[in-house]
């Protein structure tokens, strides 16, 4: 992206548009004082990935379901009901249920989850994984008791689950009705922690109704305020009889309400049974004919997505995959076909439960939107209590290699005839069921990742490499992620690094992939990071010393093109890969499981934390190839530690514009000399620009009311704007030596462009300069 476009993106908002500034640099000469020196070599550059920056999608904090996720019912089939109170696995036909003592004992559906790791013990844990192993020692922990009770009755209504006359052989529950002695019966949905609507818009309704009696009735759908007294829009139904029959339309509400509520009236006397209720923006609707469902994504967050410009999608877990057992493992499966076919599963890891809204499908869709590479990640018979022996794991092994063949595989089972690699390929029953769910075009996938954190886990690693044999012996050219570098014990194509720390250790492991050569190491995914402990829910310093983290990912981010990575021979090793993305991505603000997260959410609006804006700034500026940079501090300053970070790269193929980010790991505002050597480094332009983030208060927040969290702050004799969000400045007085102040705890982008100049003469003596350094800052 040339820089203009940049500066334009950046200051799309009104605040950043109104702050701009206009900085100096000063020409670096002998004594100048300064902080610290950054050299960076024109000469000495090297390919970096394509794919360096990317983010990962995970079902936890109500990322999918009440998040990114488009459906405004919170249980649309009573499943989640069913599991809560054991009817689900039990062999009874009914269960009469009391709603409002059920969700006293369970999960209010307005009661907000604030208390990160909530358990009994009230203990802190250092990590997740410590966390979960104690609360699965707990005897008395049950996952389903952490189920959010989404209905309740109308007063004098009675409920009762059902199995009998299932709306199809995957949904087995429905809900039944009796209507009470008041003029009107029903039942009320809370949607995810209120129902959002706004004045004007139209809202699809569709669900199930049928009597188990002989006598029909008149069902209206509406929606409603908090105390049900106000109706903002009806749709009434018509000679509703016994058996099955999906009915649908259109609400246009007459108020714009975050917390409204969805409800279902009908008259007695007599029953109703119900089954899937749902509610979709109608805009989701429209934009999914053609599909089974309608289009899955809230649009404002699919817009903060597309913001980021990921490189790729991780999805879609994570620990999620794994499940707490494996009876809770994500199945693929069982997240295709219709909605009202989907009937969901307990997502026993982050305590709610999942309706599988999101499957496969719907992430591949998400892939193609963000025009980003996909990796999947798969269970592998291992799930955080317990595993399947590789004796038995091979129907795992198999649902793999189908899921594949559903992503990529021909939509025409008469195609089965085509070859791979000199090898039959099987029927494509997979790739016509994902053109009979409405995209017959095959996708294209690279990456898949075999388990989660599951290196030393009972069978990892015998089922990896049944896994890993599969996959490669039918799809030789993905490439597949290992739990860690599996050394001799078995194949690695790249393997998976996480890390949750604090802002210290962070910025140290700037470091951690130094020395890393094809010679001596595997690929490296970087796949999940962030600061834990002591990043508040989100705050400056946290997010500072992961972008201090990312020059050092940039330094050893070194490989061909990803096509030429696919096509490295076997046993031929490459360069070294380095995928990275900061995990978690979502996290609705009233269920915040993990303390730091990009976007955090409610029904109706977003904000995201400043490593939200780190990652788009690094993302955005990432460039084609990394030019050596060093950083020296200098003794003599006030500033006596290193808390400099720096990397700079080309951001076109002729290194004609080159991205240089620098980030202030400190509270001083500090002076940063900077060097350019090289052939080119005297065609530097006199003015650029620079988007920068920063704040003077390091424990600083963006939240719903302050999104941005503009401030001014008074440094010395300046007064500096402030926001924890990418704005930016105009930059003049640059050159090949030039000395910038730059703000604390501060993440800098700084856009330099070269100039054509005209050969040099065969007598003209020009030499390409010196390497750089202290000693270069000294000679100025």
């Amino acid at each position: 992206m040339r820089p203009a476009a940049l500066l334009t993106l950046l200051l799309a908002g009104a605040w950043a548009a109104a702050a701009q500034e206009r900085l100096t640099a000063e020409p670096l000469s002998p004594n100048m004082p300064w902080n610290a020196s950054i050299t960076v070599d024109l000469a000495a550059r090297k390919d970096i990935s394509s794919v360096l920056f990317g983010i990962f999608f995970e079902e936890i904090g109500h990322a999918g379901d009440g998040g990114l996720y488009a459906e405004m019912v919170q249980d649309r089939s009573f499943d989640a009901l069913a599991a809560a109170t054991g009817f689900l696995a039990s062999p009874a036909s009914r269960l009469p249920l009391d709603l409002p003592a059920l969700a006293a004992r369970h999960r209010h559906p307005m009661r907000p989850l604030h208390t990160p790791w909530d358990n009994p013990s009230n203990k802190t844990h250092s990590s997740k994984r410590e966390y979960l192993e104690e609360r699965r020692r707990d005897a008395a922990y049950e996952p389903r008791n952490d189920i959010i009770v989404a209905w309740q009755p109308i007063p004098g209504t009675t409920a009762v689950l059902t199995k009998e006359q299932p709306l199809n052989p995957r949904n087995q529950v429905s809900m039944e009705l009796t209507a009470g002695p008041g003029p009107r019966s029903g039942i009320v949905n809370f949607g995810y922690w209120g129902v959002h609507v706004q004045q004007g818009h139209s809202y699809t309704v569709s669900l199930y109704l049928r009597t188990p009696d002989t006598t029909t009735k008149s069902v209206t759908v509406s929606l409603v305020s908090e105390d049900a007294a106000t109706h903002y829009a009806n749709l009434t139904f018509h000679g509703v009889a016994s058996g099955w029959q999906k009915y649908s339309g259109e609400l246009v509400s007459s108020a714009t309400d975050t917390n409204a509520r969805v409800a279902l009236l009908f008259e007695g006397p007599g029953a109703l049974a119900v089954d899937s209720v749902s509610v979709f923006p109608s805009e989701n609707v429209a934009k999914g004919a053609g599909m089974m469902n309608p289009w899955p994504f809230r649009a404002d967050l699919l817009g903060a997505l597309k913001a980021l410009q990921p490189a790729f999608l991780r999805f879609p877990g994570g620990c999620y995959i794994e499940g707490d057992w494996m009876r809770n493992a994500y199945r693929w499966k069982d997240s295709l076909g219709r909605n009202e076919e989907r009937s969901g599963h307990m997502n026993g890891v982050w305590g709610y439960w999942s309706t599988d809204g999101l499957g496969l499908f719907e992430y591949m869709l998400l892939v193609e939107e963000l025009r980003t590479e996909p990796i999947w990640v798969v269970n592998n018979g291992v799930a955080h209590g317990d595993s399947i022996r590789a004796a038995d794991v091979w129907p795992l092994v198999e649902d793999t290699l189908d899921s594949l063949e559903f992503i990529s595989g021909p939509p025409d089972r008469r195609a089965a005839t085509c070859m791979q690699g000199g090898t039959p390929r099987r029927g494509a029953k997979w790739g016509a069921v994902r053109a009979a769910m409405g995209h017959p075009e095959p996708w294209e996938i690279n990456f898949m990742a075999i388990g989660n954190e599951d290196c030393g886990k009972w069978m990892y690693l015998q089922n990896y490499l049944l896994f890993f044999g599969a996959v490669r012996a039918r799809y030789p050219h993905m490439r597949l992620i290992s739990n860690c570098d599996m050394g001799q014990d078995a194949p690695t194509d790249l393997w998976d690094w996480h890390v949750y720390t604090n802002p210290q250790s962070m910025f140290n492991l700037r470091h951690a992939f130094d020395g890393k050569t094809p010679q001596n190491s595997p690929y490296i995914f970087a796949s999940e990071y962030a600061v834990t402990d002591g990043g508040g829910w989100g705050n400056v310093v946290g997010a500072v010393s992961e972008a201090a983290f990312m020059t050092g990912m940039e330094r050893n981010g070194d490989i061909v093109t990803l096509g030429a990575y696919v096509s490295v021979p076997p046993g031929q090793q490459a360069a070294v890969l380095c995928l990275q993305k900061r995990a978690p991505l979502f996290v609705h603000w009233n269920n915040r499981p993990w303390p730091t997260n990009m976007i955090v959410i409610d029904n109706s609006r977003w904000f995201g934390i400043p490593s939200y804006y780190v990652q788009q700034m690094f993302r955005q500026a990432q460039g084609t190839a990394y030019l050596d940079t060093t950083v020296f501090t200098d003794p003599a300053s006030e500033v006596h530690e290193e808390k400099v970070a720096a990397s700079a790269t080309c951001q076109s193929t002729a290194c004609d514009r080159i991205a240089v980010k620098i980030v202030n790991f400190s509270s001083y505002l500090q002076r940063i000399a900077v060097l350019l050597s090289g052939r080119d480094a005297a065609s530097v332009a006199g003015e650029g620009e620079m988007v920068y983030l920063w704040s003077a208060h390091p424990e600083d927040e963006n939240s719903f009311d302050n999104p941005t969290k503009a401030s001014a702050h008074e440094l010395g004799c300046l007064l500096m704007l402030a926001a924890i969000a990418p704005a930016a400045a105009a930059v003049d007085g640059l050159s090949s030596k030039f000395v910038l102040p730059l703000k604390p705890w501060s993440v800098n982008i700084l856009q330099l462009r070269l100039e054509p100049s005209p050969s040099p003469s065969p007598s003209s003596g020009l030499q390409a300069s010196g390497s750089g350094g202290a000693a270069d800052v000294a000679a100025a």
